[in-house]
C-alpha cells in the first residue's frame, strides 16, 4: 500500500485524525489506516466510547473526546494532537462524523435541523479550523502539508423526498469543500470530497427506523411506507463498507488524488439518468414511484 511519506524523510510517525471513529465509516477506517500503520487520533463522543475505542484499536490509537458542536471541545483537542505531533504536521484530517434525520419537512422541528447542520456542516468547518494549523497554516512545523478529507454523500447531489434536511447539509458540505480547496491551496492543503450512495451502516438501519414513525399528515402514509421499502432494498444491495474505507485510504494516500470521488450505488441511474432527465420530469417520475400525487385545485 503506497503511504505518505514520512515528513521531511525522519521516519517519524504519520498522524491522522479521524471524526466519528466509535462507528459506521469512521470505525471502519480507523481500523484499516491503523492497519497501514498510521497513528490515528480517533473523534469518541464519551469518555465510555473513548475506553472502548482504545481497548479496540490498541496503543497506536489515541482518542479524542470531542463534540464537532463545541470549539472549546475542538481547541482541547488540537493542543492534544499538537502535544502528540511535536513540530511534525499532521498528515490528514478526515472529517467523517455526521448524523442523519428522515421524515417529511412537516415534523421536523426547527431544533432538529439545526443540530443537524451544526454536526454535519457547521461541525465540518469548526473542526477543519481547529486543525489547520497542524495541516499546514503554521510555517513552524515541519514536513509536507497535510491533507483535508470530507465525507459527503450521494445526497448532496440530488435530493429525494422525505430526505431534504440531510440532503440540504450534504449540499452544504460539496460547496463548503470547494471553498475550502480553493482557499487552503495557497497553503499547499489539499481538500478532497468523497462521496458514497447508501451503505449498510448504523445510520443506514435509523434511516428505516425514522421512517417508520407515522406521519402528521395522512398524505405521506403510502409515500412513507414506498419509501422505506426502497430504502429496505436499497439497503440490502448496498455499497459495501469495505469499498468505501478503501476510497478514502486512497484519498489519504494518492499523491495526486481526485478533487472528488462519487462512489455510485447504481452508476446508470445515479449518474446517467437522475442527471439527465429535466427536472420536472424527475420530479414528476419520483412521484409517481411514491404516490407523492400532484393535488386537484
Amino acid at each position: 500500500m503506497n503511504t505518505i511519506p514520512s515528513p521531511s524523510g525522519t521516519g517519524a510517525p504519520r498522524y491522522v485524525v479521524v471524526t466519528g471513529a466509535g462507528s459506521g465509516i469512521g470505525q471502519a477506517t480507523t481500523a484499516h489506516l491503523l492497519g497501514a500503520g498510521y497513528r490515528v487520533l480517533g473523534g469518541a463522543l464519551s469518555a465510555d466510547e473513548a475506553h472502548r475505542l482504545q481497548a479496540e484499536f490498541g496503543p497506536q490509537f489515541t482518542p479524542l473526546c470531542i463534540d464537532v458542536r463545541d470549539e472549546h471541545s475542538l481547541e482541547a483537542a488540537a493542543d492534544q494532537v499538537a502535544a502528540l505531533l511535536g513540530p511534525q504536521r499532521l498528515a490528514a484530517l478526515l472529517n467523517i462524523a455526521g448524523v442523519i434525520t428522515n421524515g417529511p419537512l412537516v415534523d421536523l422541528s426547527a431544533s432538529e435541523f439545526s443540530n443537524l447542520l451544526a454536526v454535519n456542516l457547521v461541525g465540518m468547518h469548526a473542526v477543519t479550523r481547529a486543525f489547520l494549523p497542524l495541516l499546514g497554516s503554521d510555517p513552524g512545523r515541519r514536513g509536507a502539508p497535510g491533507r483535508i478529507v470530507n465525507i459527503s454523500s450521494a445526497s448532496g447531489t440530488r435530493t429525494m423526498p422525505f430526505t431534504g434536511a440531510y440532503s440540504a447539509s450534504k449540499f452544504g458540505v460539496e460547496a463548503l469543500s470547494t471553498a475550502m480547496r480553493l482557499e487552503f491551496r495557497p497553503l499547499g492543503i489539499d481538500v478532497v470530497v468523497v462521496a458514497p450512495g447508501l451503505i449498510h451502516t448504523p445510520m443506514a438501519v435509523k434511516i428505516q427506523s425514522e421512517l417508520q414513525k407515522p406521519p402528521s399528515l395522512a398524505v405521506y402514509t403510502v409515500p412513507l411506507q414506498r419509501f422505506l421499502e426502497q430504502a429496505r432494498q436499497a439497503t440490502r444491495q448496498g455499497i459495501p463498507l469495505g469499498r468505501v474505507v478503501r476510497v478514502i485510504a486512497d484519498a489519504v494516500e494518492r499523491p495526486h488524488p481526485q478533487a472528488r470521488y462519487a462512489i455510485h450505488h447504481h452508476f446508470f441511474r445515479d449518474a446517467v439518468l437522475m442527471r439527465a432527465l429535466p427536472l420536472r420530469y424527475r420530479d414528476a417520475l419520483v412521484g409517481r414511484l411514491l404516490g407523492l400525487h400532484k393535488s386537484a385545485p
